[in-house]
């Protein structure tokens, strides 16, 4: 607060901006994301990345079910063997579905 009035005093004509510090530097804040209009990359990346997230996601549920299972198997819990097959037929089908559109989406980049 000194530092400023003394700048007003002395009337060198520099204002201090609002995200300036003290020593002289300044603060660095992150710019905000442009708009995703059409026609730009972003915009022609973002279902594919959406679907990334989703079928990135749907494994790691699917995965955490058959890790659940397998423990209510060891526990003795009644059904467990059920579900852990079923979550493993899931979890396995998802998987092979994931690695394929990665898959594609590389022989589509070339």
């Amino acid at each position: 607060m000194a530092t400023e009035e003394r700048d007003r005093e002395r009337g060198d004509g520099r204002e201090r901006a609002a995200h300036d510090v003290p020593g002289g530097g300044t603060t660095h804040e992150p710019e905000p994301l442009p708009d995703l209009a059409h026609g730009t990359v972003q915009r022609a990346q973002l279902p594919a990345r959406i679907a990334d997230i989703a079928w990135t996601a749907l494994v790691i549920v699917l995965g955490a079910w058959v890790l659940g299972s397998a423990i209510g198997i060891a526990r003795g819990t009644e059904n467990a063997w059920v579900y852990c097959a079923i979550g493993a037929v899931l979890f396995v089908v998802a998987l092979r579905a994931r690695l394929s559109t990665l898959k594609a989406r590389a022989r589509t980049r070339l």
